[in-house]
């Protein structure tokens, strides 16, 4: 990205250009679709409702989610940066630039609640109780390793092929459009409720403009491209594994009852109206979602990996303990 001179990358002069219309006319839903977190009815989530128990919960798992949301802002943010930089189509940067915004609306979210049911959880947090110190280590640990995917994931525009790492953007959001339909279904609290819909539509749309681009770059991408691809989503899901199922230790290192924990506050999140699927629900839904692409993507000639904790059958691939990932966030 530090390439320097008359001949390296540059957002001008520019394009507006359009070659896929079905990436134009997803980023042209954003419109329509625009919500504000800012007018639900935040009243509902107050500590006053709430045990304290309840209220560390929420907010560890609101931070847990915050986590894929930052990483989000900046990994597509960086995306929409290089596409203006490599001179791609024009909806490609503005449908990229488009989802960086809602991954910001969408930890603002995470901000709001946590604010109001468990103030200054996680940055500036000093536990009471074993439960909240449990907490605020969990979350802590989460985000020190989350150092550790940004630095891979920075490194990864210098070493992998640019159409790489955009066309494995899709994978991420099979996993985030299958959390929030779910957490905004199984919610009792009506912020809640209403935030997770709206998220749910954010992430369809994101789903479709990233399946969009992965038509179009995949026809350019030779069989070894392909096979890399496969790698990618692999990655994907070690990444999301601590959201969308439990952590894979492949790349997460944390403590050693950090499940333990992570099950009792999640439990408790959903005492307290927090949709939270359990963990064999996310293992089967998981799979179900994944499966429902499965002939679109190997149509393209793209392999599913097989990933033996949630039952999906696929490709061996096989990633080794320390291995860097740079797979894409929410």
């Amino acid at each position: 990205m530090s390439k320097k001179g008359e001949d390296a990358p540059n957002l001008f002069p520019g394009n507006w250009d359009v070659d896929t219309e079905m990436l134009l006319k997803t980023y042209e839903l954003w419109f329509p679709q625009n919500w504000s977190p800012v007018d639900l009815p935040w009243d509902e989530v107050d500590s006053k409702n709430f045990s304290s128990d309840e209220c560390v919960a929420q907010a560890y798992w609101m931070s847990k989610l915050a986590l894929f949301e930052k990483s989000g802002i900046g990994a597509f943010g960086l995306a929409a940066l290089q596409a203006a930089r490599h001179n791609l189509e024009d909806p490609t940067k503005k449908f990229l630039s488009a989802v960086a915004f809602d991954e910001c609306r969408h930890d603002e979210i995470c901000r709001r609640a946590c604010a109001r049911v468990c103030p200054n959880f996680p940055y500036n947090f000093k536990p009471r109780t074993t439960l909240e110190e449990k907490a605020f280590r969990n979350v802590t640990a989460l985000y020190d390793n989350g150092k550790r995917y940004w630095s891979a994931f920075e490194d990864a525009w210098d070493k992998y092929p640019l159409e790489l790492i955009f066309s494995s953007f899709f994978f991420a959001e099979i996993g985030a459009q299958l959390i929030f339909r779910e957490v905004g279904e199984r919610s009792k609290n009506g912020v809640y409720g209403t935030a997770f819909k709206n998220i749910t539509k954010d992430e369809s749309r994101h789903l479709t403009g990233t399946i969009a681009m992965m038509e179009r770059i995949s026809s350019k991408m030779d069989a070894g491209k392909k096979a890399m691809m496969t790698r990618q989503m692999k990655h994907g899901f070690i990444y999301l594994s601590p959201l969308l199922f439990r952590p894979v230790n492949d790349f997460w290192h944390l403590p050693k009852d950090f499940f333990q924990y992570d099950q009792k506050l999640e439990e408790l999140a959903f005492g307290a109206g927090l949709g939270v699927p359990t963990l064999d629900e996310r293992r089967e839904d998981w799979m179900k979602a994944i499966e429902r692409h499965r002939s679109k993507v190997e149509a393209l000639g793209i392999q599913l990996p097989e990933i033996k904790e949630i039952g999906l059958a696929g490709l061996e691939t096989n990633v080794k303990k320390g291995d860097e990932i740079s797979a894409t966030p929410l």
